[in-house]
C-alpha cells in the first residue's frame, strides 16, 4: 500500500496548488476591489504560503522517468511548472515582508502589480495542469490497465 500511495505522490499532491492558487487569487482580487480591509492583516498570506510550498513539493514528485519519450507535453509542463513556483513564491515573499515588517504604503504603491503576478500565478497553474492532463490523457502517461502500463517508459 505504502508504494502504491509514492508512486502516485506527484497526481495526489498536485491538487493542492491548484486549490491554493484559486482560493489565493480570489481572495486578493476579493480584497482589493470589494472590501474595505487592510489588505495585509487578511489571512490570504497563508494561502500563498502554501500555495508556495504545495507547488514546489508537486514540482520535486513529478515522475519525469515516466515520461521521458513518450510525450511531447513533457518539457512544457515541466517548464511551466517550474516558473509558476517562481512566480508563487515572488507572491507569498512579497505578502509576507509587506505583512511583517508593515509596509502598507509600498504595498498600496505595488498592489496592481501585485494582482498581476497573482492572476499570473493562476493562469500558470492552470495551464500547467491543462499540459499534465494531455500527458495523462492524451498520451497514457503514468496510466495502467489491468495493473500494466499503457505507455510504459521508452
Amino acid at each position: 500500500m505504502i508504494n502504491e500511495v509514492t508512486s502516485h505522490l506527484h497526481p495526489i499532491l498536485v491538487h493542492f496548488p491548484i486549490a491554493f492558487i484559486t482560493l489565493a487569487v480570489l481572495k486578493d482580487f476579493w480584497s482589493a476591489f470589494f472590501k474595505k480591509v487592510n489588505f495585509q492583516a487578511d489571512h490570504g498570506m497563508w494561502l500563498w504560503i502554501f500555495a508556495a510550498l504545495s507547488a514546489w513539493l508537486s514540482v520535486s514528485t513529478g515522475p519525469e522517468e515516466m515520461a521521458r519519450g513518450n510525450t511531447t507535453f513533457l518539457h512544457i509542463h515541466d517548464q511551466l511548472a517550474i516558473l509558476t513556483s517562481w512566480f508563487v513564491t515572488i507572491v507569498a515573499a512579497f505578502r509576507i515582508y509587506s505583512t511583517y515588517f508593515k509596509k502598507k504604503e509600498l504595498f498600496n504603491k505595488l498592489k496592481f502589480l501585485y494582482l498581476i503576478f497573482s492572476l499570473a500565478s493562476l493562469i500558470l497553474v492552470l495551464t500547467v495542469g491543462y499540459y499534465g492532463g494531455k500527458m495523462v490523457y492524451t498520451d497514457g502517461i503514468n496510466v495502467k490497465v489491468h495493473n500494466k502500463l499503457v505507455n510504459p517508459p521508452k
